[in-house]
Parts: structure tokens; C-alpha cells; sequence
């Protein structure tokens, strides 16, 4: 180690990284240079997840003025923080600490909120988590029905068991209590605007690039100003602290077996490979697919995953003929996962050996039932993948007989497109954590003229940031006017993916708790919901099998039976179908590369397009990439935010979200706060219509391209010669 350099000990969040894959500690020192897609979006995680605002909240819950008695440790040095902690907690009886900084050989943990009680000798731990908890999962132990802990909350679990053992390494003399505290998933906020108290910024820290997340919170706030805290909800886990302690470490990746016999046993493996900045390795798994040290071809850092890769090629543990620092080569784990159930397709591959997707055999990944479902199955899906990686096969697949489905559409063609929040710390009152708001739709519509023509136009859209006012109901009353404009609806609504749906089915739940007192249309708006949505998940326990008379019809569905093309990768979300339609569709692709086609009075009708010759969405120098011939959400002047909320919308994105799901919700969570400018409130809120606009386009073009390979001539639309 550089003797100018300050240690690096284990911490939180590298305890974390090593239980992940003790490999990522190598990977995420600054200092090797290697591509990490998380790197400096904390204050943009901050405004998604609201995980820093409860952490605040929370100190309320604990101490009646922790702002004014100064109960936080302030500064991130790892010494002035020690010392800092030490000097908090000689004052004598009970002392609250919130982000109370504990050292031990390498271990180095900030503390959420400590409590030292000098009359009991005990020490609470208590770690504050923006997840919602049913009291169903706190009976169980946070353990499933085969009693093991549950995959999602085991990362919680051992993160305050190491904070637990920390403690109790610094405080022998001490009892240590773990606890939870996490946000209630039934407990409605008592007051309107609590988040308005906990503003989230981003402070830019001396001598470094990466800002600091902070929470102000005004000075003079008490526990009346915000009132009920009963949404967070504090759960005793030291039993199970004890247990994780002793008991071997079996459900991570990449441990060799004798580091995993038991908590301390790991800790000191990994304190150590922390210190001395060594490079472990130790297979490959599954858990390599979501690695965030991926590094894409034109990115100049290094690429910890192809390093990996090497490494496993080197000792055997996979076989291929490829060169793995040609970075544009897919690898086994790129093949397409979908529809596999508890099944993992790239444990599968990986369990054969197979280092690269061209190397996949039909035999290694022969579903074990005959597929009995319409259109293309998952299995054709994969190996027309492969089929792809190794040059042969066709370009793209097209199911005929599941995508002549489109003949028996009802015109005209309704395409929409929600953009949601669910922030952990409610905007309104009666709200519940996680709890959806929907402050967005885009709405385009395709329509046959009276010549034979077919029109397209941007028929409506909605948004609401105005900060402290509740959008939901009013969304709802304002989509059904949309698309129900006589009160009937006339055609065929679609959606991509499930989202809308679950949103539509979320928000009738909220118009029936808040009564017709409030929501006198309420019939209305019930009957809009049913007309066009289907009950999903725990709802048809509750009420049984439902299904619309005019249900949406999902696009991604279609696509994922009846449209295969290599161009898309073996995704089947709409940020990579898009761009492959367009490539394989070249007379819809060159419609769209028109000037003076799309935009307000032109042929294709905008509302958020203007100027003589609207927009051009598919342009060479973008890599005819319509998404990316649109500016930053937050402006020119902003570009490092902008670049840190694309890397946060992710590619990620075979739950189907459409490209700027995480961007915009993003985007309207920061757009809440009451102290933002007119003007930048103005900016956020037209960049967001822009981006929603494109959505529900994105949904046209597709339809379109679907057409065009299909044989339907494009003669049929308007603006075509």
C-alpha cells in the first residue's frame, strides 16, 4: 500500500461487495481504474430510493431534537469519526449516536443510530433500511416457506450482523442488541409533505469529484412537526444475529469453503484482502450476470467481468474459442433469461462450462416440458440467439400465425405509457410507504381515415409536478377522458409489459379508500379501471380470476411470441426492441428519418414538438438511436447529473420497463421539493413530456415495423409517397 495512502478498511459497504464476490474489493478501489456503472449516482439513488431521508427521519424516532443536540458524526474522515464518536459517547447515561463510527483492526462500520445505555451495559445497533416489511415476514423470521432466509433480505440481515460484530469487538464489556428499523408496508403518513422536511443535495466534497449526499433538515424541527412515526417499524434481530454469526455462509458466490465456516471466519478473510489490496478470485457464477464492473466496448477503463472471464478460461473453469478482450463478443450469460421461472439460465450455461453465447449446445438448454403456449417459445427465443452469435441462422423470426393476432385488432390503436413513483417516504398524507403515485402518461393514437390511410397523431398526454399536490386520482380521471372521451371506448388499448396494468389496478385501491366525499366520480373511474385491466398476483386471491371486457393488450407479449430479430441482443425491452425494429424495418426507419414529418402542424401530430420542421428521430450521428436525440432531463448546465441519471435508468431491463422508467421517476421525486425553481421545475417537467411522448411513439413504431414485416404496404399511412 502507498504510505500516502489512507488505509481502506472493510466496511458496510465492502462487507457487502465481498459477500457479493470478494473479487469486487480489487475492482472497486479507484485506484485500478476499472468501469463501475454505480460510481457517483448517490445523490440520484437518493432521490430514487429516499433510502437517505428515512436515515434522518429515523433519528426523530430516537432523539426528540437531533438536529439542535448535534447527535450526528459529521465528518467522513475514518479517525476525526472515531474520535468524534468517542467524544459523543463519554457523556455519561443514555447516548444517542447517529452515524456513530466504530474501528477494529480492519473493520470500520458507521453506525445508523447507536444507542449506549451505561446503566443496562447494552448497545443497540439499529440499521435503517428504506424497505418496506409485512408483519407476516417478521413472524417468519425473515425466512421462507423451506425456514432458509430469504435471498432478499439476507444482504439486510448480515449487514447489521457485521455491524453487530464490530460492536461487540469495540464494546466487550457491552451487551450488543441488533435491530431493524424498516418502514411499515400498512402504516399510512399521518401529515401531508413530510418529505419536504428532509431535503436531499448533493454537496461537492474538497478534492474529489464525487459529491456527498446530504439530508437538510431545519434546525428547529421536532418530532410534533413531522408527527406519527409509527411507518417505521423497529425489529429485534439479535436472535438471528446470533444465528448468522455461527452458521457457515453458504449463499454466496465465489468463497472458497473454508472462508465460509462462519461470520468471523469471512470477516477476517475479507478484512484482509481489503487491507492488503490483493486480487482474489474464485469462479464464476450466476451473480456475474448484474456485475457492475462490466465494461462496454467503447469504454476506456477496465472491465473487471472480461477479467474474470480470462481468468476462468485460464483455470479451466470455462471453455471457448473467442477472444475475451474483444469486449463487443457476448458472453454465455447474455443469453436471453426470460420465462424460466425459479430457473437460471446463465447457472445453466455456466454449470456446462460455456465462457461465450456461441458456445451454448442445443442439448445444454432443452427445456424439460414441450412448450404448449402460442406463438415462439422461450426456447426458440434462445437458440435463434445463439444461432445469431455464431452467423448463422436468420436475422430475425417472425411467428405468423401469433402475430395474425393483429388483423383482429379493433381500431383505432390506443398506445400508453405510465411514469410512476413509490417513494419509501410518503409525499402525502394517508399515503403508505412504497406506496404508487402516477404523475404521467403519454397517449398516441393510430387511426384509419376515411381514405384507407392510416393517421398518426400525439393525442393527448398528462403530468403533474407541482410539488405537495396529490396527482393519482386526477390521473386516472384525466386517462379516462383521454381515452373514453364520449364516455365509450372505441378501439384497442395497448400497453408494453405489466406496469400499466399493476398501476391501474394499484390506484383503484386508492380511489375507493379515499370515498366518494372526496372522488365523487368514483363509479366512473372504477369502471374505466375494470373496463380495461385484469386482476394479477395477490389480488386474485382476494377477489378471484378478473379479466376486463376490453383488457389491454400487452405489446411486449406479442414480441416475446411472435418477433425475434439479433439485433436486439435477446432483449425483449422496448429500449432494445425499438432500435432493432428500426433496422429491420427500413421503410418505417425512413420515415422517420424525414424532416418536417413529426412535430406540432405537421403530418405526424406532436404536443411537445414545435418549429417549422418538428423533430427527426432517427438520426446518423445518434446511432439512429431515437432515445438519444433527446436532451438531459436536467438541462445542458447539468451534464454530470444528466450522465449519472442515464447510468440509473440502467440496461437492465427485462422486467420490460420501458428505457426511462428509473429516470423520470427520478426526475418528479426531485421535483417535489417546494424550494425548486419555476424555471427548473418548467425544464424537468417538458424534458419529461418529451421522453414520455417518445415512450408511446416507441409503441407506433414498433406496431408499424411489425406491419412492414409482415407485408402490410405502407401505402396504407398517410405521409408515405
Amino acid at each position: 500500500m502507498n504510505l500516502q495512502e489512507k488505509p481502506r478498511y472493510l466496511t458496510k459497504s465492502r462487507f457487502k461487495l465481498a459477500l457479493e464476490c470478494p473479487t469486487k474489493l480489487y475492482y472497486s478501489k479507484p485506484s485500478n481504474e476499472y468501469f463501475d456503472k454505480n460510481q457517483n449516482n448517490d445523490f440520484l439513488q437518493a432521490l430514487a430510493d429516499g433510502g437517505n431521508q428515512v436515515g434522518e427521519i429515523a433519528k426523530f424516532k430516537y432523539h426528540p431534537n437531533p438536529v439542535g443536540d448535534a447527535i450526528t458524526v459529521e465528518t467522513l474522515d475514518y479517525e476525526q469519526s472515531v474520535d468524534e464518536t468517542n467524544v459523543k459517547l463519554a457523556v455519561p447515561g443514555r447516548v444517542v449516536v447517529a452515524e456513530a463510527a466504530l474501528l477494529h483492526t480492519s473493520f470500520f462500520v458507521r453506525v445508523d443510530i447507536l444507542i449506549r445505555d451505561e446503566a443496562s451495559k447494552t448497545i443497540e445497533i439499529i440499521e435503517v433500511k428504506s424497505k418496506s416489511v409485512t408483519e407476516k415476514t417478521i413472524s417468519a423470521r425473515f425466512q421462507n416457506a423451506k425456514g432458509q432466509f430469504d435471498s432478499a433480505w439476507l444482504p439486510y440481515l448480515y449487514d447489521v450482523t457485521f455491524q453487530a460484530e464490530v460492536a461487540r469487538l469495540v464494546f466487550p464489556a457491552y451487551q450488543i442488541r441488533a435491530k431493524l428499523l424498516l418502514l411499515d408496508a400498512v402504516v399510512p403518513c399521518e401529515k401531508d409533505g413530510v418529505h419536504q422536511l428532509f431535503q436531499i443535495t448533493a454537496k461537492k466534497q474538497p478534492g474529489s469529484a464525487k459529491p456527498r449526499v446530504q439530508i437538510h433538515t431545519p434546525p428547529q424541527l421536532t418530532l410534533a412537526d413531522i408527527g406519527s412515526l409509527d411507518f417505521l417499524r423497529e425489529v429485534e434481530v439479535s436472535g438471528i444475529v446470533a444465528d448468522l454469526r455461527t452458521r457457515p455462509i453458504n449463499n454466496a458466490a465465489h468463497i472458497p469453503d473454508k472462508y465460509r465456516e462462519n461470520l468471523t471466519t469471512f470477516m477476517n478473510w475479507a478484512g484482509e484482502i481489503q487491507m492488503n489490496g490483493s486480487k482474489p478470485f474464485h469462479g464464476v457464477s450466476k451473480a456475474c450476470r448484474n456485475c457492475q464492473f462490466r465494461a462496454g466496448a467503447q469504454e476506456s477503463k477496465r472491465s473487471g467481468l472480461h477479467e474474470c472471464w480470462q481468468l476462468a478460461l485460464n483455470q479451466g473453469l470455462l471453455q471457448g474459442g473467442a477472444n475475451v478482450e474483444d469486449r463487443e463478443i457476448p458472453l454465455s450469460i447474455d443469453l436471453w433469461g426470460g420465462a424460466t421461472g425459479a430457473q437460471s439460465m446463465a447457472d445453466t450455461v455456466l454449470s456446462q462450462g460455456r465462457a461465450f453465447l456461441a458456445d451454448i449446445a442445443e442439448e445444454d438448454i432443452l427445456p424439460r416440458k414441450a412448450h404448449n403456449g402460442p406463438g415462439m417459445s422461450p426456447f426458440e427465443r434462445r437458440m435463434a440467439q445463439i444461432h445469431a452469435s455464431q452467423g448463422k441462422g436468420q436475422e430475425l423470426l417472425l411467428d405468423t400465425d401469433r402475430l395474425s393476432e393483429m388483423d383482429e385488432w379493433q381500431w383505432p390503436l390506443h398506445m400508453i405509457d405510465f411514469e410512476t413513483s413509490a417513494p419509501a417516504l410518503p409525499f402525502f398524507k394517508t399515503m403508505k410507504p412504497f406506496e404508487t403515485l402516477a404523475f404521467q402518461f403519454s397517449h398516441h393514437v393510430m387511426e384509419k381515415q376515411v381514405n384507407g390511410s392510416v393517421g398518426i397523431r400525439h393525442a393527448n398526454q398528462w403530468i403533474s409536478t407541482e410539488a405537495g399536490r396529490f396527482p393519482s386520482i386526477e390521473f386516472v380521471r384525466a386517462l379516462r377522458k383521454a381515452l373514453m372521451p364520449d364516455g365509450k371506448l372505441r378501439g384497442t388499448v395497448f400497453r408494453y409489459h405489466n406496469h400499466e396494468n399493476t398501476v391501474l389496478r394499484s390506484l383503484r385501491n386508492v380511489i375507493l379508500r379515499a370515498g366518494l366525499e372526496f372522488v365523487p366520480d368514483t363509479k366512473d373511474l372504477i369502471d374505466f379501471i375494470d373496463l380495461i385491466t385484469k386482476a394479477t398476483g395477490d389480488e386474485v386471491k382476494e377477489i378471484g380470476e378478473f379479466v376486463g371486457e376490453r383488457p389491454m393488450v400487452d405489446l411486449h407479449r406479442l414480441i416475446q411470441e411472435g418477433y425475434y430479430s439479433k439485433q436486439a441482443g435477446g432483449s425483449i425491452s422496448l429500449k432494445f426492441m425499438l432500435p432493432a425494429v428500426l433496422k429491420d424495418a427500413q421503410e418505417v426507419a425512413n420515415l422517420y428519418r424525414k424532416s418536417g414529418l413529426y412535430g406540432a402542424g405537421l403530418t405526424v401530430e406532436s404536443l411537445n414538438f414545435h418549429g417549422p420542421v418538428g423533430h427527426t428521430w432517427l438520426q446518423a450521428d445518434k446511432g439512429d438511436d431515437p432515445y438519444k436525440t433527446l436532451p438531459g432531463i436536467f438541462g445542458a448546465e447539468h451534464a454530470v447529473l444528466n450522465d449519472m441519471l442515464m447510468r440509473l435508468a440502467g440496461d437492465d431491463d427485462e422486467d420490460g420497463a420501458i428505457n426511462q422508467g428509473g429516470l423520470a421517476m427520478t426526475a418528479y421525486n426531485y421535483t417535489q421539493f417546494k424550494d425548486l425553481s419555476t424555471f427548473e421545475r418548467k425544464s424537468i417537467e417538458q424534458a419529461l413530456l418529451r421522453y414520455c411522448e417518445l415512450d408511446t411513439l416507441a409503441m407506433v413504431m414498433l406496431v408499424q415495423g411489425l406491419m412492414e414485416l409482415r407485408g402490410i404496404p405502407l401505402k396504407l399511412f398517410s405521409w408515405s409517397s
